[in-house]
């Protein structure tokens, strides 16, 4: 708002200027030189305009608290403090990297973080993260009171660190399908939580790496999905739950009843990249993993998939079903998949190692339609995801589906490995950890640890919409809603900085990306000012913008781009029949 007042003063004040005959002072001039006679427009090798006014529009009464004792300099430890208090891990969440360098550039070796810095440098430094660190100090995260929350999530876990069987409850083991997972230290316990903002909160072994198992699953069909398409997925596999075990030899009309159990997770694993050889599809689902997890922590369990080679019977029994009812299909008719390579496959993709952390944010992806919280990569496409949590919704904790829909009432996927994905749409993902077993083959205390999460917490999804229970609360934020004005200024910065994330988020709910400020800049100029070829592809196929928008200056988009010499993005809209602007106001 502020920086809008100034724009307008300046503009203002230039016009009376003119009528005078004078001239306008060199400062406005300057400003208005540096939008580039077009709004935000800014020249490529030059600080930007748009990033001084995110260091101006970071209001200062928001840094007082990171003030050192002098009330001059800045804090950078209180800081980082201050971002981790809402759940932040700036050191290591991609988002902050540019900022993080920038503060450390400012040190005397320029690679180490210093302890006080001046106000007006610390400012530069935000300037190009300037909406999500505001939003974060002012808690407008998803989770604002982000240390409440967690307190709850910390007297959770100990309670269910500390539960007792009931009398006649079967003793919780480990699993044995192989003898390396039988020596699994069934003491292990680690909660991770990752909201669609980023916020990180994990307690307990969350750094201890388990194989993903089951959890391969989800990931193949949320992949093959967004590769081929729903229907094409579903002509192999079908949709509902079989009521029975996930290691069953049954089909329905020929077909595995669902993606989730055995026989559906090795179709798949015939239907994802059939083209390419063993080593190429393996590093494809390898990398797509680690993109689902924000590049924390994803590996490889060699000792563990030989094992499994060595002891899965039944799995090659299921194969051999699965290739007499003829449910290996590709595009290729001609060409036949041999079972081994397909069994082998399949064991490859259940030996990756992920960490309790990792899972959270696979979690946190999945919540947020297919985009990761932390890198803002579109890992896979909204459709798919909502396919994907409808599956885990009725059929992702094996037996125990029903039961836990009724108690719990979230898409959740378990492995035999004692892990548990949770997802709450639009929120946030959740890993519990802990390798002891029930009867369904769950997680035995993660089990327990949902159903406390949602007697405590408004998550169940059929809740009452007024949330008035006494005994329940809703941490989401409720009272922080962008008016229209800030939702364009926030667009228009995103679009000069390359945002996807705020992009991604801007488009899956529906903001009108054609909508210009009161110059007539609209997200599409500002693109392709910042040079963002992305960016300026993804406003043109994703969001269908108009590529021919004039600004008062009767100024295009394809106008800027040949003032700023960006000769990809003038080559890519020339193609999608962008014009200058004189053309335009000449018909």
């Amino acid at each position: 708002k502020q920086w809008y007042q100034r724009r307008v003063a300046i503009t203002a004040g230039e016009t009376k200027e003119r009528r005078k005959g004078g001239m306008v002072q060199q400062l406005q001039k300057n400003e208005v030189d540096g939008l580039g006679g077009g709004g935000l427009m800014v020249p490529q090798k030059a600080q930007s305009e748009v990033s001084n006014m995110g260091a101006q529009a970071i209001d200062e009464s928001l840094l007082f608290d990171f003030l050192e004792d002098d009330g001059i300099d800045i804090s950078t430890a209180k800081f980082l403090h201050g971002l981790s208090k809402n759940g932040l891990r700036p050191l290591s969440d991609p988002r902050f990297k540019q900022t993080i360098d920038k503060i450390k550039s400012i040190g005397n070796d320029g690679d180490t973080i210093p302890e006080h810095m001046d106000m007006e440098d610390f400012k530069k430094c935000l300037s190009s993260n300037m909406v999500f660190i505001t939003q974060a100090l002012c808690g407008n995260l998803v989770i604002p009171k982000w240390g409440e929350f967690t307190s709850v999530i910390k007297d959770i876990f100990e309670e269910c660190k500390s539960t007792k069987l009931k009398n006649g409850e079967a003793e919780p083991k480990v699993a044995d399908l192989t003898p390396q997972m039988a020596k699994v230290d069934p003491s292990k316990y680690a909660v991770s939580i990752c909201t669609v903002d980023g916020q990180r909160y994990s307690i307990g072994d969350y750094k201890t790496p388990f194989p993903i198992q089951d959890l391969n699953r989800v990931l193949l069909y949320a992949l093959t999905c967004t590769e081929k398409s729903v229907e094409y997925v579903h002509q192999f596999i079908g949709k509902e739950p079989s009521g029975s075990e996930g290691e069953a030899l049954s089909l329905k009309k020929g077909i595995p009843h669902n993606p989730l159990l055995m026989t559906g997770g090795l179709t798949l694993a015939s239907l994802l990249k059939p083209s390419l050889c063993f080593s190429e599809r393996f590093e494809y689902f390898l990398k797509k993993c680690q993109q689902f997890c924000g590049n924390e922590y994803v590996g490889f369990n060699n000792s563990l998939a030989l094992s499994l080679k060595d002891h899965s019977n039944r799995l090659y029994a299921i194969g051999h079903y699965l290739r007499e009812n003829d449910c290996f299909k590709n595009d290729n008719e001609a060409k036949q998949e041999s079972l081994e390579a397909i069994m082998e496959l399949f064991i490859h993709y259940s030996a990756i190692d992920m960490s309790c952390d990792a899972a959270s944010v696979l979690g946190a992806t999945l919540a947020s339609g297919g985009l990761c919280p932390l890198t803002g990569e579109k890992v896979v496409y909204p459709e798919a995801v909502r396919n994907c949590l409808s599956m885990m919704n009725c059929c992702g904790v094996n037996d125990y589906s029903g039961e836990f829909m009724f108690e719990v009432g979230l898409p959740a996927k378990s492995n035999v490995s004692g892990a548990i994905v949770v997802v709450i749409p639009n929120v946030m993902g959740m890993c519990i950890y802990s390798p002891p077993l029930d009867r369904s083959r769950n997680s035995w205390r993660g089990i327990q640890f949902c159903k406390l999460f949602t007697d405590r917490f408004v998550f169940h999804q059929f809740d009452p919409t007024d949330r008035a229970k006494a005994d329940k609360v809703d941490p989401r934020r409720k009272d922080f809603t962008e008016t229209k004005d800030q939702q364009s200024l926030i667009l228009l910065f995103a679009a000069y900085n390359g945002n996807m994330t705020t992009l991604y988020r801007y488009l899956k709910e529906g903001i009108n990306f054609g909508y210009p400020d009161y110059d007539g800049r609209t997200a599409l100029h500002l693109a392709v000012c910042g040079g963002s070829l992305e960016v300026v592809r993804f406003l043109i196929d994703k969001c269908h913008v108009d590529v021919n928008p004039v600004d008062r200056w009767e100024n295009t988009p394809l106008d800027d781009a040949q003032k700023y010499n960006h000769q990809q993005i003038i080559v890519l809209l020339q193609r999608k029949g962008a014009q200058k602007g004189s053309a335009i106001m000449g018909n």
